[in-house]
């Protein structure tokens, strides 16, 4: 009698506890839970192989501009990434002495045609005191080729007070084409030579893709590729080469190509990232698949995947034989289906037929303990008692 009290008031001592530990949502424990991992699914590669290089938008036309004389530069009217008009100005440097350059110029041009005046009326009396013989051949010939040096001297000013008349129309510059201001070089304050760059302009028009090419890869001139623009999930678009460099850069050793962009890219963002997919020409000997290169996992036993199968997901192990291996993704050979699913991050710690998590889905709930089950445990420890 006085054991089975006391087995009773241990049961009703415990069972405070068991209650409380009903109520515990313990968090499920990361070395039992199945991996959690991300999925992409396979697809077949085109019969050719394809390589991908990376370059920037670019205008068909830049230009370089500089104002076309010296001078202290006055106001700077544009700023870099501004959309101008064919006339529009972009600079100007003090004009006050290409005013005063030109006003010269007129005084000279007036020196000049009074000298030119006077030798004109002198050769025509010389001319007249000839026909009476009052003066020699030789007399009126000097007198004449005075006349013919100052109208020569004449035409000379004329022409200098012109080029000054024009030149003092050059403290603006202004855009020669519609276009973009790339970048601008210069301040105000700064003094300027004549011809120095001071304004990069890229004309509206065709864009095109700049990129490096290798010197083992020379498509042909009007060969095409596809071009995708960085940050742009919209489809590739074709792109023409319209310009392949015959003359290597002095340190990189590659060409420069320049590629038509068409379709929507053909008014994409000056200076934009692109990336131009061209064939290089080396046929694949069998059927591919373009794999994300973390799903390639080499454990001592030759490179292979991990494919996704049934529900729950488990994973198995699949042999792959790699092809080629680009910046993204990778193009292997083997025993693997069109639309399959196979793990691209995570796969270096699986094991054949373990249970994975799909990223983006919700874990399995841990099962809370219940309480029949509490008192199970309460009356085992009971029992477990002296």
């Amino acid at each position: 009698m006085l054991g089975h009290r006391f087995a009773l008031s241990t049961v009703f001592a415990a069972l405070p506890f068991a209650l409380a530990a009903c109520g515990d949502k313990t968090p499920p424990d990361p070395r039992t839970t199945a991996p959690l991992v991300r999925a992409a699914t396979i697809e077949e590669t085109a019969d050719a192989a394809s390589r991908s290089f990376t370059g920037t938008v670019a205008a068909r036309v830049q230009s370089d501009l500089g104002f076309r004389v010296a001078g202290k530069v006055l106001e700077r009217l544009v700023d870099a990434g501004q959309s101008v008009k064919r006339g529009q100005p972009l600079m100007r440097i003090d004009p006050a002495d290409l005013k005063l350059a030109a006003t010269a110029q007129l005084e000279a041009v007036a020196a000049a045609r009074a000298r030119a005046r006077q030798t004109a009326d002198e050769e025509a009396r010389y001319r007249d005191l000839r026909g009476t013989g009052a003066i020699s051949a030789s007399a009126y010939d000097q007198v004449k080729a005075a006349a013919d040096a100052a109208k020569a001297q004449l035409n000379a000013a004329e022409s200098q007070a012109e080029v000054a008349r024009n030149a003092s129309r050059y403290g603006e510059l202004a855009a020669d084409a519609d276009g973009v201001v790339m970048e601008t070089l210069v301040e105000p304050g700064q003094v300027v030579a004549a011809g120095q760059v001071v304004v990069r302009l890229a004309r509206a028009g065709q864009r095109e893709a700049v990129i490096e090419l290798p010197e083992t890869l020379r498509p042909a001139l009007g060969s095409t590729g596809l071009a995708t623009l960085y940050g742009n999930d919209g489809a590739a678009v074709p792109a023409k080469l319209r310009q392949l460099s015959n003359a290597a850069d002095r340190q990189t050793r590659t060409f420069e190509a320049r590629y038509v962009l068409g379709g929507a890219l053909s008014d994409a963002p000056l200076g934009a990232t692109v990336a131009i997919r061209i064939a290089d020409g080396d046929p694949a000997t069998q059927a591919g698949w373009s794999v994300p290169i973390g799903a390639l996992v080499d454990q001592g036993k030759g490179p292979g995947v991990w494919v996704i199968q049934g529900e729950p997901a488990k994973v198995g192990w699949r042999p792959v034989a790699v092809q080629r291996i680009g910046d993204d993704y990778a193009r292997v050979a083997g025993r693997l289906k069109q639309g399959e699913r196979v793990v691209a991050l995570g796969a270096h710690l699986l094991r054949e037929g373990q249970a994975v998590r799909l990223a983006g889905q919700p874990a399995a709930a841990a099962v809370p303990a219940t309480a029949s089950t509490a008192g199970k445990t309460v009356a085992a420890t009971a029992g477990a008692r002296p």
